[in-house]
């Protein structure tokens, strides 16, 4: 019983408890806080080390099966990595072609609303008369010239940026490269060189953050995959122009949770919209809504089984928060990077427990302890010691 000192007042019992998860919380705050920093010092490579881990997880189940089928490691992580970059590869120049090929006729087309709009509001309930309009035109030309001005200066100053991109994907790439083809070595290297108790925990949280996020990974590839498939058929039917670049640009969305459909929906109704007025807007929105209950109801419930899934506000505040930290990459990678290290620390923890439960249920026999030994029987025998008994010499047996 602790007694307190004359003079002093004890303090309030009440307050004990909230002061241990102020200080908690204080300590996890300035690590995060500190972590933070530390990756912004460095956010070059480090964007290019997760984009390398996001790949690894993306690809390492094919990796795997083309080296159980005799494939040599580096043969078999330089195809997984050709393939994923012709794919990309692929997807950006098929992409860029096609909004190339259909940039005239979309320019018809918004010259063509904004006269339907002219004349609806010379000849509407608003009556405006004919210099109104045109100044109301001008300002508006004025304004996109000016923002395509902006546009153009943004893209000379970004060719640094661009040269930054690649050589980001440059560093992710080889870092892939090497983690495919020797990463589980190194992995086992490093297990081996941590404490014993260590050991196994620490295996169980990596290969649960990895396979956290290769399953994220996948699954946002297939829905993005069918989203992308089916809004762009349908803007097709509805002869839609850019309807093939909005499809692969709702495939490219799909990556960004909760965001990322409504942003290409949006855009996939207003190009609907310029293109072929109310009513195929109308159409188009029906597709996207349809599209995305698929979505929502069918495809997520069946391949997010297997991820980590936040709730929805939880995936708003890290997708915002990311965002605001680390730019574009941030916006894309915040939900499997958080996914990924909350599954390594419930496999670290879940591992941990399980083990001190089985300390808790089978306590130590000094006198039929055999060490090590005891977890595997085909060690023990090949040790040369008896199953299950002392490795004591046998006494005779009496005459």
């Amino acid at each position: 019983m602790t007694t307190t000192p004359p003079g002093r007042r004890p303090d309030p019992d009440w307050l004990r408890p909230e002061s241990i998860i102020a200080g908690r919380l204080l300590i996890i705050g300035l690590a995060v806080a500190a972590a933070m920093w530390l990756v912004l010092q460095v956010q070059f490579i480090a964007t290019a080390v997760v984009l390398g881990f996001a790949e690894v997880a993306l690809l390492w189940p094919l990796a795997r099966g083309l080296r159980r089928r005799k494939v040599p490691a580096v043969l078999a992580a330089l195809i997984c990595v050709l393939l994923f970059l012709a794919f990309f590869a692929g997807l950006l120049v098929f992409v860029v072609t096609e909004v190339v090929d259909s940039w005239p006729n979309m320019v018809d087309a918004i010259t063509g609303s904004v006269n339907e709009v002219s004349d609806w509001l010379e000849s509407g309930p608003f009556g405006m008369d004919t210099q109104n309009v045109q100044d109301l035109l001008s300002e508006l030309q004025s304004r996109l010239g000016d923002l395509l001005g902006g546009v153009t200066s943004a893209a000379v100053g970004g060719l640094s940026l661009v040269g930054n991109f690649v050589t980001v994907i440059l560093i992710a790439t080889f870092f892939a490269i090497f983690a495919l083809t020797s990463g589980d070595k190194l992995w086992k290297q490093f297990v081996g060189a941590l404490a014993p108790t260590h050991r196994d925990p620490a295996d169980a949280a990596f290969r649960a953050s990895m396979r956290t996020a290769g399953n994220w990974f996948y699954a946002s590839t297939l829905t993005g995959l069918v989203d992308g498939v089916l809004i762009g058929v349908g803007l097709l039917i509805l002869d839609v122009p850019l309807a093939v670049p909005i499809g692969a640009l709702t495939f490219i969305m799909a990556y960004i949770p909760l965001v990322g459909a409504t942003l290409a929906g949006a855009v996939a109704v207003l190009v609907a919209l310029f293109s072929g007025g109310f009513s195929t807007a109308l159409w188009a929105l029906i597709i996207v809504v349809i599209v995305q209950q698929i979505e929502g109801n069918v495809l997520s419930p069946l391949l997010m089984s297997r991820a980590l899934n936040f709730h929805p506000v939880v995936t708003l505040i890290l997708t915002t928060a990311a965002a605001a930290a680390f730019g574009l990459v941030g916006l894309f990678l915040a939900v499997p990077v958080t996914g990924a290290i909350v599954a390594a620390v419930l496999a670290w923890r879940r591992v941990t427990r399980a083990r001190e439960q089985n300390e808790d249920d089978d306590p130590p026999d000094p006198e039929h302890d055999i060490g090590p030994l005891a977890a595997d029987p085909s060690e023990a025998e090949k040790a040369g010691a008896p199953i299950g008994r002392s490795s004591e010499a046998p006494k005779p047996e009496s005459s």
